[in-house]
């Protein structure tokens, strides 16, 4: 009897609390926002990338009607200034392991919600043309055209918790952060370059896959009023000549080349040059500084500098001289630094 009398208001502080608890959270995971849905993180000042494929989206869909330019590519591309093409308003949509097959489906997704960007901006690294690269990590919500989860879903998990707490008292999950405004910076404490250690997948397999060049058809079949502009990142001048060594250049460089033939644009940033050679421009050969990709962003629409090769230019034959011609000019430098 009594404990039928006292039920009602046992289960209505119960109730209180869960809802007072839910409510709680909600407030911590949208002030901190790590999955960006409201403008990032209000307390703090840098942004962690949890899951670029979801927040991007998120703050995409959120201001969409201020942009006229995306970039896709992969964490390299992540690190290229959106704010410093200048004459645009550009998107940065990269992120980690992405790749030409993803960028597909992220623009038929971002057509359909009626985006017509005058400029598509892609990185195209040498790697896109690997026999063997990792599968493709495209959300459902992206294949079928549909919202991401809405944020009162999302953020009234204990996962989206952790991941404010993380970004309020941890580390980075990644080594890159972004700011308030989501541009990316290389995350503090990166170790220095050291090209005696080969970076990470340097032999991963050879540049033959030349039929993934059809991505870049596809494409300019959902933007075909955007110009599109393809760019290679640039990569670690100890790296370019392990391909030499390995006999794996020749096919390196046609297989770009071919990629260039896809875009109205094209620079090669990847030969070797002041800045690829230059050790202190990466933490590992493969990621470049703010400085570095902020000549990249500045220089990309006009077909290049700082060493970088115009491939709309030339044929596949200069370009593989011009190779030649810098593994040459900076052998002493790369004998030395290797630890030779």
């Amino acid at each position: 009897m009594t404990m039928s009398k006292y039920a009602p208001a046992y289960l209505a502080t119960l109730t209180a609390a869960v809802v007072a608890v839910a409510l709680a959270v909600f407030i911590a995971n949208a002030v901190v926002d790590p999955l960006w849905y409201f403008g990032g993180n209000k307390v703090g000042t840098v942004n962690y990338a949890f899951n670029e494929r979801l927040s991007k989206t998120n703050l995409f869909l959120s201001k969409k009607d201020r942009y006229d330019c995306v970039i896709f590519g992969d964490s390299r591309v992540t690190l290229l200034p959106e704010n410093k093409i200048e004459g645009y308003k550009c998107f940065n949509f990269a992120f980690s392991a992405g790749k030409a097959a993803e960028a597909v489906a992220y623009a038929r997704y971002l057509r359909a919600n009626g985006f017509h960007p005058k400029l598509v901006i892609m990185g195209v690294p040498g790697a896109a043309f690997r026999e063997r690269i990792g599968g493709t990590d495209i959300p459902q919500f992206i294949r079928e055209e549909e919202a991401p989860k809405p944020p009162y879903l999302a953020y009234l998990s204990i996962d989206a918790l952790s991941m404010s707490l993380q970004t309020l008292f941890g580390k980075s999950p990644l080594d890159r952060v972004y700011d308030r405004e989501f541009i990316c910076h290389v995350a503090p404490g990166a170790p220095p370059y050291d090209p005696a250690k080969p970076i990470r997948d340097l032999f991963a397999g050879r540049f033959v896959a030349k039929d993934r060049v059809s991505f870049y058809d596809e494409m300019r079949a959902i933007f075909p009023e955007a110009v599109l502009a393809g760019y290679v990142p640039p990569i670690s001048a100890w790296a370019i000549n392990a391909y030499g060594e390995k006999g794996w250049l020749d096919e390196y460089v046609k297989v770009l080349h071919l990629a260039s033939t896809k875009f109205d644009r094209f620079v090669d940033y990847g030969v070797p040059s002041a800045m690829t050679i230059d050790r202190s421009n990466t933490y590992d050969g493969t990621h470049y500084s703010e400085a570095a990709n902020t000549i990249i962003a500045g220089n990309l629409l006009s077909g290049g500098s700082d060493g970088a090769l115009d491939l709309k230019e030339m044929d596949a034959a200069q370009v593989r001289g011009a190779y030649a011609r810098r593994l040459a000019f900076y052998e002493a430098r790369l004998e030395s630094a290797s630890g030779r």
